[in-house]
């Protein structure tokens, strides 16, 4: 989505009610699909619009999440991770750069890897959505 146009049509066609904070949360997490923290949201919104409180863009940010417009990823263990791409996938973590791909591993290949892991820890909650995260 390129213009503001764009994600006003956008964010009203799931319901939601525009302001500008939200307005230009989404124009900075869905110019291009990312994964983000909401640190750096706030980061790069404070640098144009300063008023924007670091609660605000915590809240719109999980207000997309309760909205499926945003994923949270578990990928890291340092920080929580947003992710603009809400399709079902997978990622692989690169630990010297911190850097996260998306990756589609087939679903019988997922789906058996996730049996073994389960077989072997019982104690894991079963889920028809888990997702693989990859560290290299």
């Amino acid at each position: 989505m390129k213009t503001r146009a764009e994600l006003v049509d956008f964010l009203k066609s799931r319901g939601l009610r525009i302001s500008l904070p939200k307005l230009e949360i989404a124009a900075h997490i869905f110019k291009s699909h990312r994964h983000f923290t909401a640190e750096e949201i706030f980061r790069e919104i404070n640098a144009e619009y300063p008023k924007v409180s670091r609660a605000t863009v915590f809240n719109v940010l999980n207000f997309f999440v309760e909205h499926g417009l945003l994923k949270k990823v578990e990928a890291r263990s340092d920080v929580q991770l947003f992710d603009s791409n809400t399709e079902d996938h997978d990622h692989v973590v690169v630990d010297a750069t911190g850097k996260i791909f998306d990756v589609q591993i087939p679903e019988r290949e997922k789906l058996g890897f996730l049996e073994q892991i389960w077989a072997n820890n019982p104690h894991l909650p079963r889920r028809h959505n888990a997702s693989v995260v990859v560290h290299v």
